[in-house]
């Protein structure tokens, strides 16, 4: 018989249930079992779960926070290092996602440095183990035109990926074998939603509007809809085993075409990104932000939320601001640019 998989989840909504109950259905279907647990606190960033919700402590009493697998409050780092919750065997997978609010997260939770401390409590338990950063995807501002939403995804997938990179290349420097792998979800979504809606994309994934075929996906302004849901789970299982999910179970409501056409999509799209995904350079990291991302990002932010919350002078001059000053914070060369690095002071960078 194929032994368990392993898999801790740690996010907020976005990973929130029947995510991991799919992939677990996905798993077992295919005869590759998983047990799993999770860590789950709404709208959190990795730092609330780290930290917990006083910005003060010291004492990362956030790994002690949270809705788990059938209870609460389970202390995360223990669980990595005795599992008690599945069959004592080590987790050897790692699936944690960060709030979507890329840019802002960044700097305002120190993305990069909380992943690193979650990553290594994972690793303390398992040396061997591998952690998946799941890209979170934005709020989308028009599903009767998603085509901007699509261009920002596509835009913020290599940012995503730099976060892991820059925790990688710390751990390359320290002669470390792990690594954090990107799993790219939000992209996935924006490949899925924009193939389905081309005028050749699958018959079984469209609807009588735009709107209606891509509420499928999403189904509010950002949490995912049944056919989404199922989608997502999919990725995870494909990139999880590095096999194809044909053949699957699916859940009640998903027709038996449209499993088939999500599942060929899941695949396609994790063989496509990982063979063609190479390590990127602080220096590439610096430049897609100041040449592009920074704009990009913040443009969206002004017109997906600012327009609605304020008069219009003010959601620019909001906007200028913020895109200079972001603009400015990473492009310094010094630690207070997460994606700066130096190996000379680098082992003092991270948290304890």
């Amino acid at each position: 018989m194929t032994a368990a998989a392993r898999v801790f989840f740690s996010g907020h909504s976005l990973t929130d249930r029947p995510l991991p109950d799919h992939f677990e259905r996905i798993a077992q279907s295919l005869g590759t079992p998983v047990l799993w647990n999770r860590q789950y606190v709404v709208g959190s960033s990795i730092r609330r779960r780290v930290q917990g919700d006083d910005p003060l402590a010291q004492d990362y009493r956030g790994y002690r926070q949270g809705y788990n697998r059938d209870t609460e409050g389970l202390d995360v780092v223990a669980e990595f290092r005795a599992p008690q919750t599945t069959d004592g065997r080590p987790y050897d997978t790692l699936v944690i996602t960060e709030q979507h609010g890329l840019l802002g997260t960044l700097l305002w939770n120190d993305t990069v440095r909380y992943l690193r401390h979650y990553h290594d409590r994972f690793i303390d338990g398992n040396p061997q183990g591998k952690t998946f950063f799941y890209e979170s995807w934005i709020s989308l501002d028009d599903k009767s035109d998603p085509r901007r939403w699509i261009a920002y995804e596509r835009a913020a997938s290599p940012i995503w990926h730099c976060i892991a990179e820059r925790v990688n290349l710390s751990l390359a420097a320290q002669g470390r074998r792990d690594r954090i792998t990107p799993l790219p979800m939000g992209l996935a979504l924006a490949q899925l939603i924009e193939d389905s809606l081309a005028p050749s994309g699958p018959s079984a994934l469209k609807a009588a509007t735009t709107l209606e075929t891509v509420s499928q996906f999403i189904g509010d302004e950002v949490h995912l809809g049944p056919l989404g849901m199922y989608y997502a789970a999919l990725v995870t299982y494909a990139a999880r085993f590095g096999r194809s999910p044909v053949g699957a179970w699916a859940p009640e409501g998903v027709r038996p075409d449209q499993a088939q056409v999500l599942q060929d999509h899941a695949w396609a799209f994790v063989n496509d990104y990982y063979s063609h995904l190479r390590p990127r350079t602080m220096a590439q990291c610096q430049s897609l932000i100041r040449d592009d991302f920074a704009w990009r990002y913040w443009s969206y932010i002004r017109d997906a939320y600012w327009r609605r919350e304020m008069n219009v002078v003010m959601a620019y001059a909001k906007w200028v601001r913020h895109y200079a000053e972001w603009r400015y914070k990473l492009s310094r060369q010094d630690e207070r640019n997460p994606f700066h690095y130096d190996p000379r002071s680098d082992s003092g960078y991270w948290l304890p």
